[in-house]
């Protein structure tokens, strides 16, 4: 029971860091980690010293909220948040949705959309539409837009008192859980991107490290298994 405690959970933190490397170019990416709990009561024991027998149980996930690296694109629709904060979105079932990627593009109704096609929303939480023939546009630091020197709506940026009780949804997107949004105050650099804040090395470092953990409990499976066989066997004997 214990190893296959032990495996579960390592399976657990090994799904967790695979999903880190796997966002590792995913931009405006959290990086998540594996919350662990000693449970409280068991009535396993060991018949020799220690007799107490401990299990963790996995609680939930911690969120790394930390500022991932800005990169300049010279793309004028690509917009990165230096500071604590979110692009507003519509997500399903219209609802408003949060999301640190602002790799924006304008469909050919003009309406400004993310990656995946879903509207940027403006500070009143309506969709921004610019007029797709116009000149290039220009985001200022505030979020506002401004095409030819006319404001043409404003990137609806919000900002949370505890934003890693927020939840990720799919999609790269966060939904707020209840909290409710504040004034963003950070800047909005337009022409750059932000990138995960996934740190590659630890990752890795820790994937080999969980390997060894799981592979080490499975043998202590396999011998437990082998043990009880033997016993059974000399048992019908």
């Amino acid at each position: 029971m214990l190893g296959l405690q032990t495996q579960r959970v390592l399976q657990r933190r090994m799904d967790i860091a695979a999903n880190n490397l796997a966002n590792l170019s995913t931009s405006g990416f959290k990086a998540d980690g594996v919350v662990l709990d000693e449970a409280e009561r068991t009535a396993a024991h060991a018949s020799e010293d220690p007799t107490e027998i401990r299990f963790v149980r996995d609680v939930g996930l911690t969120r790394d909220m930390s500022q991932g690296p800005i990169a300049m694109t010279g793309n004028a629709l690509d917009v990165a948040l230096e500071g604590d904060g979110f692009f507003m979105v519509q997500g399903p079932g219209g609802r408003t949705m949060y999301t640190r990627d602002g790799a924006f593009s304008l469909t050919g109704e003009g309406r400004l959309v993310t990656s995946d096609g879903r509207a940027v929303l403006d500070s009143g939480g309506a969709p921004i539409v610019i007029d797709p023939q116009g000149e290039s546009p220009s985001i200022g630091r505030d979020g506002a837009i401004r095409v030819a020197g006319i404001e043409a709506g404003r990137i609806g940026v919000a900002r949370f008192a505890a934003p890693g009780a927020l939840s990720k949804v799919g999609d790269n997107l966060w939904d707020a859980q209840g909290q409710a949004p504040g004034p963003f105050e950070g800047v909005v650099v337009q022409g750059a991107l932000e990138g995960s804040n996934v740190r590659p090395v630890i990752e890795l470092t820790r994937l080999i490290e969980i390997s060894r953990a799981y592979q080490s409990a499975a043998r202590i499976v396999s011998g437990a298994d082998e043990l009880r066989q033997s016993a059974i066997e000399r048992l019908g004997r």
